[in-house]
């Protein structure tokens, strides 16, 4: 079985080039006319490549897009004789293009070292490629195993044509007919991440926890310096170890270690040589411990640098996003990772699916194949559950993953082999992957993304899952429960006509979605805005994200009579508050039989909204200024209001982050004496702890970062540039001018003094953070 791409199959089945459509595009719905449809996915949500590849590698440069071509008839294409479908680089609604990986890293460099062949750049270890400069069109196969087209092994890179980093770059999928007509398209993310990052424990000047006992390499350039750290602790821990020489010798490394294989040898280093990775199928050496769990078990006892949690804790997903791409891909961005909880943090966090770092470095886990089923949150109908709906976390109480009562959620049992059931080989409704319709793994519909909601939005006008029967269907199919998950189709037909169904079936059926007291529940939530005629009951909208029940019309399930009871009403609010403070705002709502309940329905798009009865609380996220809103509705248990828009300002303001290092006079002060308000000066205030004249430096950047040093504390700045300066003995104060241009809004300036101190642990003092968010 094939997760990513198996080694003793590579081949540079390369592909001719195709006639050259346009050099450039613009991600757009398909025109009007179109009878055919392709729906596009990643397999995963995420790839990870590493950021530099000269002296190890983790993972090389290698996506997968998939796609489904459904036919004018609404049939899936699974004899595609005649139907060739390709891919190639559109631009984003912002204009970000992602034709070509040359020039973007240094893999075609080292990847000889790594599988024993060399390609050109752009050519892609299974063969498939980037489209290149010239944008050309490269083909997808057809595998008749899934009835899907793919593309697996495109070496797409997180940087753009404009050298700008870009996590979720956009492909556009093209289906043709044998004479190149163009039958449809559609625009489809590949995500991208280099963010894996492991300095914060193995940069030269860490904890002594990673410290190898022949020392730090303090090499200047920060990529090359923790990689030279991590091979020179490896071969310490190893030493002795005759696994260790079993596995140097079969993949002909140096016999004094991997330190020696890449400074003395040149040779670059594949991690998976040796651990073996079902992602890297065909890697490894017997005997050897599996990488999933040489990295997570071995990691779990660690303690973060940065929160002072052990890595093994399943508070929050911090200890995962220090090594994982998370804190700015923020590759966790579909509905569960959206879920709000109380204090404004995320509901879900990576372990309420994968379990601890002790979990998923178990021996006896098969790291990509054990995974979490949608069954085990997902447990069943309104009628038929675990005991709710649905739940947040993947365990029961005692640690054991739930066992839903109810398969229709569930994905397929042994898919795609024997004990193993992947959602992202699942098929459903008409034979499509679950995928097509739901979204990949890691970016389940809606992201908080908009680029991965563009597909969706172009094939039925809205984001969110595909639900829409007419996005694949020429006509809207007649039904009572042909649709998805046992779905009955959704427009004015099925209003005039729904109760011929309740005859037949009486209202039982009507109750696994819209609940036992048929008011409505989180299964019978509109997936868009809809317009319906209801007849004798006139007409009805129901906004996104409305919990339709019987009683929106009439006064329950087996009344003719119209429910005249108003629904609520919500009232729109405003706030204001500073940037990185949260700020309570009170949800306005009234309604005629006593006080409605009120929900958040869509959050906001620069930080989380929390609720607790009516009173809503938002949390900014860090570095954000400008302007804000999240929607909210209420209920009085019968009918929900209409939808009430609350808008934050979020208005300028600074912050010191991080710790500093110090001295005897402790550690310098850095801080603001106003806010960086648009067009102002703002007065920076410069300590010296040292009491007399002291060269320092000031480092700046438009981001925070965390980077250990060998000077005795990290960087907090991801370093654009420094400034040198002397300090006199008492500090002085230096104006900064912010610009005034609308444009500077959300921007960011951040900052840190390193100051010359003889009685700093390393002779170097240096200060917290300095974060200046400019705005109003």
């Amino acid at each position: 079985m094939k997760l990513i791409w198996p080694l003793s199959v590579v081949t540079l089945a390369l592909a001719a080039s195709a006639p050259l459509l346009s050099t450039s595009a613009t991600a757009s719905p398909p025109p009007p006319g179109f009878d055919w449809t392709v729906v596009g996915w990643n397999d995963l949500g995420m790839h990870c490549m590493d950021s530099d590849y000269e002296l190890f590698s983790i993972l090389p440069p290698y996506n997968d897009l998939v796609a489904h071509v459904i036919d004018q008839n609404g049939d899936l294409v699974v004899l595609p004789a005649g139907t060739t479908v390709t891919y190639r680089a559109v631009a984003d609604p912002n204009g970000s293009i992602n034709t070509s990986s040359v020039g973007k890293t240094n893999f075609w460099d080292h990847m000889a070292d790594f599988f024993g062949v060399s390609l050109a750049p752009d050519q892609g270890l299974a063969g498939h490629d980037m489209p290149g400069a010239g944008n050309v069109p490269q083909p997808m196969t057809f595998d008749p195993a899934h009835n899907w087209f793919i593309a697996d092994g495109i070496p797409i890179t997180a940087i753009d044509d404009d050298g700008q980093p870009q996590n979720y770059p956009m492909m556009r999928v093209e289906v043709r007919d044998g004479v190149g007509t163009l039958l449809t398209y559609t625009d489809v993310v590949l995500p991208i991440s280099q963010e894996m990052d492991c300095r914060a424990c193995h940069a030269s000047g860490a904890g002594p926890e990673a410290q190898p006992a022949g020392g730090w390499f303090n090499d200047r350039d920060f990529q090359r310096d923790y990689r030279l750290n991590i091979l020179r602790l490896h071969d310490e821990l190893q030493a002795g170890n005759p696994l260790y020489a079993t596995g140097l010798s079969a993949n002909g490394f140096n016999s004094s270690g991997l330190e020696a294989t890449a400074l003395n040898d040149g040779k670059a280093i594949l991690c998976a040589s040796c651990h073996s990775s079902n992602a890297l199928p065909g890697t490894g050496v017997a005997g050897i411990t599996p990488l999933t769990q040489a990295m997570h078990a071995g990691h779990a006892a660690v303690t973060d640098p940065i929160s002072g949690m052990d890595m093994d804790s399943s508070d929050n997903r911090s200890s995962c996003y220090r090594c994982h791409p998370g804190s700015e891909t923020r590759c966790l961005r579909g509905a569960m990772g959206s879920a709000v909880a109380g204090d404004g943090s995320m509901a879900m966090q990576c372990q309420s699916c994968h379990g601890n770092m002790s979990a998923v470095g178990d021996a006896n886990r098969a790291g990509w194949f054990e995974e979490p089923s949608c069954q085990n949150c997902h447990t069943g109908t309104a009628t038929h559950n675990n005991g709710q709906i649905r739940y947040q976390s993947v365990f029961e109480p005692s640690g054991d993953e739930r066992v839903a009562v109810s398969a229709v959620f569930a994905t397929n049992a042994d898919t795609p082999a024997p004990g193993i059931d992947l959602y992202r080989f699942s098929s459903g409704h008409g034979g499509l992957q679950c995928s097509a319709c739901h979204g990949s793994t890691h970016a389940i519909f809606p992201s908080a993304h908009g680029n991965d909601n563009l597909q969706s939005m172009a094939l039925q006008g809205h984001a969110g899952t595909l639900s829409d029967c007419l996005a694949c269907h020429d006509t809207m199919p007649v039904t009572e429960d042909g649709g998805p998950h046992g779905m009955h189709p959704i427009d004015s037909n099925w209003v005039q006509h729904h109760h011929d169904a309740i005859e037949n079936n009486n209202t039982s059926a009507c109750a696994a979605c819209h609940g036992t007291d048929y008011r409505g529940t989180v299964l019978s939530r509109a997936q868009g805005d809809r317009t319906l005629d209801a007849e004798d009951f006139g007409i009805k909208h129901f906004w996104e994200g409305y919990t339709v029940g019987c009683y929106d019309c009439h006064n329950g399930p087996i009344s003719e009579n119209e429910n005249t009871d108003p629904a609520p009403v919500a009232s729109d609010g405003s706030a204001s508050t500073l940037a990185g403070v949260p700020i309570a705002i009170t949800l306005t709502a009234t309604d005629n039989g006593g006080a409605p309940t009120v929900r958040i329905v869509k959050q906001p798009h620069n930080g989380t909204v929390s609720l607790v009865g009516n009173q809503a609380t938002y949390f900014p996220y860090v570095g954000f200024a400008g302007h804000d809103s999240f929607t909210f509705a209420a209920s009085d248990g019968k009918k929900e209001s209409q939808l009430a828009t609350v808008s934050v300002h979020v208005l300028a303001n600074w912050e010191n982050f991080g710790d500093g290092v110090g001295g005897a006079g402790g550690v310098p002060e850095f801080s603001a004496g106003a806010r960086p308000v648009l067009g102002s000066t703002v007065p920076i205030h410069i300590g010296n702890p040292t009491g007399s004249l002291a060269p320092a430096y000031v480092i700046y950047g438009d981001r925070s970062d965390y980077q250990p040093t060998p000077f005795g504390g990290p960087f907090l700045v991801a370093e654009t540039g420094r400034r040198g300066l002397n300090i006199p003995p008492a500090g002085f104060t230096r104006g900064l001018y912010i610009d005034g241009s609308p444009e500077a809004i959300g921007t960011n300036r951040v900052l840190q003094l390193i100051v010359r101190d003889t009685s700093a642990p390393l002779g170097w003092a240096m200060s917290k953070g300095l974060r200046l968010v400019i705005g109003e």
